[in-house]
């Protein structure tokens, strides 16, 4: 029973905290700071000194692992297995390789993954990469369906890149750009973070990544911005096709015949819930509370102000019905 009302305790405590942070009428350090002290009145020091620096705008990552050496053998095995074409940056936990000049390689590393992955661990995770992540870079659409196929087997590999989770590899074709780069980026992230994360949301805040606005890229910023995607979904909503939020966000069929239009549907509603500045929110409410809501519809409408589902979509529709792609 004293086990039961501790559960129900630390729930209540992370809803409260989510419910407070991002309202700028509650004076979030100091409350966070009496809810503590009231709900749990035998709370640490720490856990005190944790409480009363919340932050509204960044989540607080805990330290990285020292993930060195780690990443050194991995760089020594890459260099075995491509061969003297390959070219190797370290930056832990990140181990990039691949066939580009040593120039280019460092600024996508340097520029793209370093600095999507800052941001991302700011605006959203608070868990970092425990073993060391890979990222191969090739310079043509032949060269990375080689190795995709040399290294792993694989036949039929999407057009831009993918992202292998079973030995935290990301393949890209760098020529199309680095949209998928950072949409990859996101999976392998995430997974250290929010490992239950479902699709919908983990293809949805991938997929926001792929085009940002440019600006806010400068400030060390994700912010979605349109992209190819918007046309699809739009003509859907014209032609009456799309499927519900709701059914969208509690339906385990991401993967299924409408996969094309999910993506699009999942990537617009995050970008929307960002627009209206409560999506690192509703991430982390999310992330602390999924056994309480695996599929994560409650969140999102508590969030949206406490919503039905119904209305939140209904304003979501018209804010997707004033987009442009090209802008």
């Amino acid at each position: 029973m004293r086990a039961e009302r501790a559960a129900r305790r630390d729930r209540s405590t992370k809803r409260l905290r989510c419910l407070l942070e991002g309202d700028e009428s509650v004076p979030t350090e100091a409350l966070w700071c009496l809810i503590m002290l009231l709900v749990r009145p035998g709370a640490s020091d720490a856990a005190f000194a944790a409480a009363t620096t919340t932050s509204r705008s960044a989540t607080s990552t805990r330290p990285a692992p020292d993930l060195a050496e780690p990443c050194r053998r991995r760089a020594e095995t890459i260099r075995d297995t491509l061969g003297p074409e390959c070219r190797v940056w370290v930056d832990p936990p990140f181990v990039v390789a691949g066939d580009l000049p040593q120039h280019r390689l460092l600024s996508y590393g340097r520029h793209v993954i370093r600095h999507a992955a800052e941001a991302m661990w700011r605006q959203y995770f608070s868990n970092r990469p425990t073993e060391p992540i890979t990222v191969l870079l090739f310079d043509s659409g032949e060269g990375y369906r080689a190795h995709a196929k040399r290294l792993y087997g694989d036949d039929r590999v999407p057009y831009y890149g993918y992202y292998k989770p079973e030995c935290r590899t990301l393949l890209m074709n760098i020529s199309t750009g680095g949209g998928t780069l950072v949409h990859e980026l996101t999976h392998a992230l995430i997974a250290y973070d929010f490992p239950e994360v479902p699709d919908w949301f983990n293809e949805g805040l991938a997929s926001l990544h792929e085009q940002c606005d440019a600006e806010a890229w400068r400030r060390g910023e994700l912010v979605g911005d349109v992209n190819w995607r918007l046309p699809d979904l739009q003509k859907a909503i014209t032609a009456g096709r799309l499927r519900p939020l709701r059914e969208l966000i509690t339906a385990d069929d991401f993967r299924g015949s409408l996969e094309t239009l999910n993506y699009a549907q999942a990537r617009y509603f995050c970008m929307y819930l960002q627009h209206r500045g409560v999506l690192a929110k509703l991430y982390r409410c999310f992330r602390d509370g999924h056994r309480e809501d695996p599929c994560g519809l409650s969140f999102v409408e508590e969030v949206a102000g406490n919503r039905r589902i119904e209305l939140i979509e209904r304003d979501f529709l018209e804010w997707v019905a004033r987009l442009r792609y090209p802008p």
